[in-house]
Order: C-alpha cells, then sequence, then structure tokens
C-alpha cells in the first residue's frame, strides 16, 4: 500500500496528517479543557499559598492538566495523533475511534517520529508551565507577611 489514503476528502499523509474533523474536533475540547484546568487549578494554588501556606512546590502538580491542554492543542493544531502514531494506525473518517491500520513501513516510522515529537513538544510545554507555576509561587510567598 501506498503512504496516501483518501476516505472522505480527508487525505491520511504519513508523517503528516492521521485524523479527520471529527478526531481533531475531540483533541481541541481536550485541549481546552486542560488549559481550563490548569487556570483553575493555578487559581486555587496562588490561594492555597496565601491562606494557607501551601508549599510552592506543589505547583509542580500543575504539570498534568498542562500536558492534557498542550498535547490536545498540539495534536489538534498539527491533526495528528499521538497514539495513533504510535499504534500505527489513523483515522480521518467521519466515525470518532474508527482507525485503520497503516501497512507501509516507511509511513509507519514517520508517524511514530511525528508522535514522538508531539509528545516531546507537550512536554516541554507542561514543564515551562510547571516550573514558571513554582517560580510564581515561590515570589508570591516571598509576598506574603
Amino acid at each position: 500500500m501506498g503512504e496516501n489514503y483518501l476516505v472522505e476528502n480527508i487525505e491520511y499523509i504519513a508523517g503528516t496528517c492521521n485524523i479527520g474533523e471529527q478526531e481533531i474536533k475531540q483533541r481541541r475540547r481536550l485541549g481546552y479543557l486542560g488549559v481550563s484546568l490548569t487556570i483553575i487549578g493555578f487559581a486555587i494554588y496562588i490561594t492555597g499559598i496565601y491562606f494557607f501556606n501551601l508549599e510552592p512546590l506543589i505547583g509542580s502538580l500543575l504539570f498534568i492538566p498542562a500536558m492534557m491542554g498542550a498535547i490536545g492543542l498540539i495534536q489538534a493544531r498539527k491533526k495528528f495523533c499521538a497514539a495513533y502514531g504510535f499504534s500505527k494506525v489513523y483515522n480521518v473518517a467521519s466515525d470518532l475511534g474508527l482507525t485503520i491500520k497503516v501497512e507501509d513501513d516507511s509511513a509507519q516510522k514517520k508517524d511514530q517520529k511525528k508522535a514522538l515529537i508531539i509528545v516531546i513538544q507537550s512536554f516541554l510545554v507542561s514543564a515551562v508551565i510547571a516550573i514558571v507555576s513554582i517560580a510564581l509561587g515561590i515570589i508570591f510567598e516571598g509576598f506574603i507577611v
């Protein structure tokens, strides 16, 4: 089989696009949820520092919702699902979760490389958010009398 497959006018392109519009929308929703949880978590974190002398290192827990937000939004933007890339499948159909196996070895390698890049990018974004949150927590803690 070749590297490009056409389903419902959306094309699977190895290492470039492995999800269709419904899958993209699902990842975008996940990303927005993660961003929302990160913002809410940050507000709770700063409130906890102010009212309960919360340890600033607790800010590292913001890595979790930040990762959810980052991976969702990066996947939506790149039209590529990291889990599908690692699993050697794709879905450009309108049905969520309906996957087709990628048979071509070179296409599988391109997909796995792209998936790894997405995971690394998401990890780095989340780590920066967690580190900045900890730093802001330490700074904020210093202003509390």
